[in-house]
């Protein structure tokens, strides 16, 4: 595989990132230090040309490299649409529904798809001529309503996991809460605000948020109640945040209060005894859950941003401090060279120079390897920790490297992981990488089952 060569990448992260771009805010120039570092060490994926997806390089799933796509406008939104790097990748990142869709049969999960529905509706929020954002997010929210929503009413309705109709996890109820509060306060139409009470009754008549503890379950049992599964902080996370904007179109304090026990309750079963957060399944996480942390932190943020209480606010940016710190002290490796810091790159070397500082999945470290999943976490984290009112002044405040485009590669190039056959298909010009389980009918171009 023929890569481009490292001088399209020949800014210096202490060069590109300062204290004084950004009024010494310590988070936010750390944030720039460590988006540098994602954007040097994991984007594009060599073997984007594969997907109908933008991809970075690593991130385990397709709805992991819609997550990010939030991360980064939020970044611009928190510094008061003044940090606008890497704008070509955001804007570069919208695709209609049909492309969505393509991305993996025969159909992705209803929670995969939604992610792309709220960050591209952050976008269009965010950045200016990104209408065509909104459209594909109205898209995505038509699609996952009609496909997910289980229409015979059992447990009072709520969305199905994928399509094969078997559970209802709390994450797509969540997604898409938030979702339709969006849509209504952003299009005035009534149909929105009716489906978000819809889906609020479904929660509470399911008991998804726990009275006592205000834990949030993974999802509902087919005899309406709660699942006894309270690990995963995203489901809390992304409750909160859907709370949060449910305010924004009711004006109901009571949707504080109870995003503010939501965010309370969680912090305290997930931290350790000296406050750090942890995830349910570490040191053993599989590779979606190393996102979880980032997602919860990122609807801590969306919560602050509408909460008049300034001890609630304090309680959180100290909280989120606590965090920063954390990381800082324990989970960081920045080494000269930085090749000694074990970063990861699942489909072969990056474009660009690497650079640190790189986290691990851990915040109470210490640091084990580097990879997107993690890094885009802690970006998170950083970002989400910005101070109101903060913005960015300097000629690398709008730092947006030249992208190479996606090389044209067979399966003689070895573009696919280790684990998954790369199969070529008529008339042997294209191919794509076979899910681990499958191999590849040399015959026909298929992976087979």
């Amino acid at each position: 595989m023929i890569l481009c060569t490292s001088v399209l990448h020949s800014v210096d992260v202490n060069e590109a990132c300062t204290m004084d771009m950004y009024g010494n805010d310590s988070a936010a120039y750390w944030a720039c230090k460590i988006q540098f570092a994602h954007q040097a060490n994991f984007f594009p994926s060599p073997i984007a040309g594969l997907f109908s997806y933008q991809v970075w390089n690593g991130y385990d799933g397709f709805w992991q490299n819609g997550i990010v796509i939030e991360t980064l406008t939020n970044f611009i939104h928190y510094t008061n649409n003044t940090h606008t790097r890497y704008m070509t990748p955001i804007r570069n990142s919208d695709r209609d529904l049909y492309s969505l869709l393509e991305a993996y049969g025969p159909q992705p999960s209803f929670d995969d798809m939604a992610w792309y529905g709220l960050a591209y509706t952050k976008v269009h929020e965010v950045i200016t001529g990104t209408d065509k954002f909104f459209k594909d997010a109205i898209d995505v929210y038509n699609w996952v309503w009609k496909n997910g929503w289980d229409t015979y009413g059992a447990c009072g309705g709520g969305f199905w996991f994928d399509d094969t109709l078997v559970s209802k996890q709390t994450i797509t109820n969540a997604q898409m809460m938030m979702l339709s509060a969006q849509m209504y306060r952003l299009t005035k139409q009534k149909h929105y605000l009716q489906k978000m009470n819809k889906i609020y009754m479904f929660i509470l008549n399911n008991s998804l948020i726990n009275e006592t503890t205000y834990l949030v379950s993974d999802g509902a049992n087919a005899n309406c109640t709660p699942q006894d599964i309270y690990g995963p902080t995203y489901n809390s996370g992304v409750m909160v945040g859907a709370l949060a904007e449910m305010y924004k179109v009711t004006h109901n304090t009571l949707m504080l209060d109870l995003a503010f026990k939501v965010v309370v309750g969680k912090i305290e079963h997930s931290s350790d005894a000296d406050g750090i957060f942890y995830e349910y399944c570490e040191p053993n996480c599989d590779e979606d859950a190393l996102m979880y942390k980032g997602l919860f932190v990122r609807n801590v943020r969306y919560l602050m941003d509408v909460l008049d209480d300034p001890v609630r606010r304090d309680y959180l940016q100290n909280w989120l401090e606590l965090q920063i710190n954390a990381n800082l002290k324990y989970n960081l490796c920045d080494l000269d060279p930085i090749t000694k810091c074990n970063i990861s790159y699942r489909d072969g070397p990056p474009y660009f120079n690497k650079t640190g500082p790189v986290f691990s999945p851990d915040w109470r470290g210490p640091f084990s390897y580097g990879a997107p999943m993690q890094q885009s976490s802690v970006l998170d984290l950083f970002i989400a920790a910005i101070k109101p009112g903060t913005t960015c002044t300097g000629k690398y405040c709008n730092y947006d490297p030249r992208y190479p485009d996606p090389q044209e590669l067979t399966c003689k190039d070895y573009p696919c992981p280790s684990d998954q056959d790369c199969c070529e298909y008529s008339p042997y010009t294209s191919y794509t990488c076979c899910e681990p389980s499958q191999h590849c009918n040399k015959t026909t171009g298929v992976c087979d089952g």
